[in-house]
């Protein structure tokens, strides 16, 4: 990298950090989701102390009976916040610390890309309007969204990679890394705005294929980037996948959520912005696309046409016109997701996936719109004015977007006090639960016989240890809820765990002193994930030192 490559580096983290000074304001503030965040590093914490990793089960959750939360919640932001709170910070300060090192992150991935595509001056123009589109604000101040905020980092290098894939001659183990690294962490991020990512990743590798010049080798390198991306997010991916049966999330989230979420031309155009929930009458959060980038797509498109109307290209504008008119495309269709006109293909979507909110397409289209900035920053004459003029629009139309609501100091044990399970709906709860013995103050093992003596000699989040003695046999009942993993032991022998009927874990000891054991443990479907994961970044790894400087 050249020297002005960093200073534009060093411009970026300190630009987002005066963008950001609110998060540096003590305690955390008002949101939609700060609770579940904070609540859910706190955990995720836990977990890693307890030795559990990687972290699936939550012993705390659901009144205390234990909730199988990060078997399907996104982990990547905690990665990011762990190494925060580890370092010394709260887990409140971790939290809003992660939004802003993401959102650096970001910008970084974002000026990289456009840099090797574009050149420098296109590159910052096109990074400004990624950070500076007002969903970027909405999900941090007013829906303190982390997962939706970490996905922001992973789009733009997987672009640059396969830019590079298109550019070169032969298949390139480090850009085929690079991507399937990219989409493992868009993955880990937020598993819904990655499958709205994927639909439109799937519309720019059919437009590419049919233009490209070497089609094979664009085929096979985006057939090891899917094998290679799914085996570096199969230790979360296939439990995640399979394991949602075992829950009551179809019955919560069913085809009924398709259809309510969906804005007009005018909402994505210019919305007030608030800090409440959609169409929330005290003010509801803005889900506008922002004047600057609905500037870029339309300055965008007016480059597009008069760089087809050229004659004599070079290759390399071929290409950028190429991807320009891709990314066009892919602008456009976003747009049309979040449109009622778009209801039939979301009744196709939803028998695949659910995605809770047709809006969540606005990080591809806010990608998509930095593209055409930074495309038409470098093809048209007077690039420094129109530069100069985008950017100042852009950080213009956002300059009161940019602030936190109020104040919430608020201690930790009374944000954990407010959080059953950091879901609304609580979907991830195994189906063979009873909800209405979900009731706190339950002691935490019970026995069926009278006069037993239990002592609890260690309960963590993986590992319950305790010793029970009675002058007769009968069932000792564990209060936690019962998830594929949980193994016990009496006396040092397996034993049978029974939990259909209410859906604690049930044991039957015999007379007099026994020594009890549980253990949570991998699934064979889930160490074979976690191998598959291991030897997946083992290869990345390796394709990366190996071939860093092809």
């Amino acid at each position: 990298m050249k020297k002005t490559d960093f200073i534009v580096i060093a411009l970026i983290i300190l630009f987002s950090v005066l963008t950001l000074k609110d998060l540096f304001i003590p305690g955390f503030y008002t949101s939609h989701d700060g609770i579940h965040q904070i609540v859910r590093l706190y955990y995720f914490d836990k977990l890693m102390h307890d030795g559990q990793f990687p972290p699936r089960y939550v012993g705390n959750l659901l009144y205390g009976f234990g909730y199988p939360l990060f078997s399907f919640s996104y982990q990547m932001p905690w990665f990011f916040g762990e190494p925060l709170h580890f370092a010394g910070l709260s887990v409140i300060d971790s939290v809003k610390m992660t939004f802003l090192v993401t959102y650096v992150l970001s910008g970084i991935a974002m000026f990289i890309f456009q840099k090797k595509v574009f050149g420098t001056l296109p590159a910052i123009v096109g990074t400004v309007v990624y950070q500076y589109a007002p969903y970027r604000f909405s999900n941090i101040f007013v829906r303190a969204a982390i997962g939706d905020a970490t996905s922001f980092i992973f789009p733009p290098l997987f672009f640059l990679a396969i830019y590079m894939i298109k550019k070169g001659k032969k298949i390139s183990g480090k850009w085929i890394s690079l991507s399937a690294l990219s989409i493992a962490g868009l993955l880990l991020s937020h598993a819904m705005v990655f499958f709205l990512f994927i639909i439109c990743i799937g519309i720019y590798f059919i437009l590419s294929y049919l233009f490209v010049p070497n089609k094979k080798l664009f085929l096979v390198s985006f057939i090891s980037i899917g094998f290679l991306a799914s085996g570096l997010s199969a230790y979360y991916f296939f439990p995640s996948l399979i394991e949602r049966n075992y829950t009551v999330f179809a019955s919560i989230f069913g085809p009924e959520f398709v259809g309510n979420t969906f804005l007009s031309i005018k909402d994505l155009i210019y919305s007030p912005w608030g800090y409440g929930m959609m169409n929330a009458k005290e003010g509801a959060m803005s889900l506008q696309v922002g004047i600057g980038q609905w500037l870029s797509v339309i300055a965008g498109f007016i480059g597009l046409i008069w760089l087809s109307l050229r004659r004599n290209l070079s290759n390399k504008e071929k290409l950028l016109r190429g991807e320009a008119f891709i990314f066009l495309v892919i602008f456009i269709f976003s747009v049309f997701l979040m449109l009622p006109l778009s209801l039939f293909l979301w009744k196709l979507i939803s028998r695949f996936a659910i995605v809770d909110f047709t809006w969540r397409v606005l990080p591809v289209t806010v990608l998509a719109a930095s593209y055409l900035a930074g495309f038409l920053s470098s093809v048209v004459h007077g690039r420094e004015f129109f530069a100069f003029l985008l950017v100042l629009i852009t950080l213009y139309a956002v300059r009161n977007d940019t602030r936190i609501n109020q104040v919430q100091n608020w201690s930790m044990p009374f944000y954990l006090s407010l959080e059953s399970t950091t879901n609304q709906n609580d979907e991830y709860t195994p189906q063979w639960v009873r909800s209405d013995l979900l009731k706190p103050g339950l002691p935490k093992v019970e026995f069926s016989g009278n006069n037993a003596v239990i002592d609890i000699k260690d309960m963590k989040s993986n590992y319950i240890s305790l010793a029970e003695n009675a002058s007769q046999s009968g069932i000792l009942q564990i209060n936690r809820v019962y998830y594929p993993g949980w193994v016990a032991y009496v006396n040092g022998r397996q034993a049978q765990i029974n939990y259909k009927d209410n859906g604690f874990m049930k044991l039957r000891v015999a007379a007099g002193r026994n020594l009890v054991e549980a253990k949570f443990m991998e699934t064979p479907l889930r160490k074979i994930s976690d191998i598959l994961s291991i030897i997946s970044l083992l290869v990345a790894s390796y394709l990366i030192i190996r071939y860093r400087k092809t």
